[in-house]
């Protein structure tokens, strides 16, 4: 399953998506003109949308950044800025969003990540996080080879995530969808 906020959102508007569930919990989602938003990890077009809507989009690129890149690509007008989650070249309280697809369970340190998360967002900023449920036997496979192959990933089961960002003073929800994938959106307290 592909990632839903990536194939079937687009910001304020009707989504099309089978299911009502997905489609009222991220049409919770909306952008404002002058919206300072952060993207991280598989976002396709996503930056060169929420350009259209009048967001003012920076996309964190990891380390392997090259100078031609797919974000840059196929995000034009958005900034790219090389670094990681767990250690981002930001300001404080800088960032009205911060949407990370498909990325957040491949930081070596998920807690750092998180932190880092909270304190480049505003006060009352969103954090929209949606990537792979453990709890899906093929992602647990996945996980595991990744694990053997030595890269350093940390998948999270959903109530783990909702955990690690209540600490934080989030206040949020979590979707599953199909049990394949899932979707957290916090909002700074």
């Amino acid at each position: 399953m592909k990632s839903v906020l990536y194939h079937g959102y687009e910001p304020n508007t009707d989504i099309v998506e089978e299911s009502d569930d997905i489609k009222s919990f991220l049409d919770s989602i909306k952008y404002s003109i002058g919206d300072k938003v952060l993207l991280v990890g598989d976002i396709g077009n996503l930056g060169k949308r929420l350009r259209m809507c009048g967001a003012y989009v920076t996309i964190l690129e990891h380390k392997d950044y090259q100078d031609v890149c797919p974000s840059l690509v196929n995000n034009e007008n958005c900034t790219v800025v090389k670094g990681s989650l767990e250690y981002m070249p930001f300001n404080d309280n800088f960032f009205d969003k911060v949407i990370v697809l498909d990325h957040f369970n491949h930081t070596s340190n998920c807690r750092k990540a998180s932190i880092e998360i909270r304190r480049v967002l505003k006060e009352k900023g969103e954090v929209i996080l949606e990537d792979r449920n453990l709890k899906n036997l093929k992602v647990k496979l996945i996980y595991f080879k990744h694990r053997l192959l030595g890269e350093s990933i940390n998948y999270n089961y959903p109530h783990q995530i909702f955990k690690l960002f209540s600490s934080l003073n989030f206040e949020g929800s979590i979707k599953e969808i199909e049990d394949e994938r899932y979707i957290y959106i916090g909002k700074a307290k």
